[in-house]
């Protein structure tokens, strides 16, 4: 006698299936809730600025070929040397080649390079992609608003016939 293999176990009813997101949607919306969140992200920064009586700043990055940096960060006053607790994070140790968490305060440059890292990925994911992207990221403490000015590169292909 032969056993039929549907009596071997119950089918899941449809509410039980779970459907995985693709990859497009949910790095779209992932995109969209660090975009979201990034306002909250930003007050907080600023505030911790002011906190520290830096009076501005200025970011130059530039990205293309899959790879990008900021080139330059200078600060007023230069010689604002304050160590700031961010809790733990993560950095990158050279000579393991690895991520390492870590409870170490940040230098002023390494806590503003951050944020305008994260800028970049909450906001212009792709920033160093392909053509990628060039810009200026800046602050003071006048108006208290962060200015992001930047070009995006764009590949085109032409072709003539005569």
């Amino acid at each position: 006698m032969t056993k039929n293999v549907l009596d071997e176990k119950t089918p899941p009813k449809i509410e039980e299936i779970k459907i995985e997101e693709d990859f497009h949607t949910k790095y779209m919306r992932e995109r969209k809730e660090k975009a979201d969140n990034f306002p909250k992200k930003a007050e907080r920064f600023k505030k911790k600025l002011k906190e520290l009586k830096l009076k501005s700043f200025s970011v130059e990055y530039s990205g293309s070929g899959d790879s990008g940096e900021i080139h330059s960060i200078s600060h007023e006053p230069k010689k604002l040397n304050a160590s700031i607790d961010v809790g733990t994070w993560k950095r990158w140790n050279t000579k393991t080649w690895e991520q390492e968490e870590t409870t170490d305060h940040k230098t002023l440059n390494e806590y503003i390079e951050d944020f305008c890292y994260d800028l970049l990925a909450d906001n212009h994911g792709g920033w160093e992609i392909n053509e990628g992207q060039n810009g200026n990221i800046t602050w003071n403490s006048k108006n208290n608003k962060i200015e992001h000015q930047y070009f995006t590169m764009i590949e085109y292909e032409h072709g003539e016939d005569f």
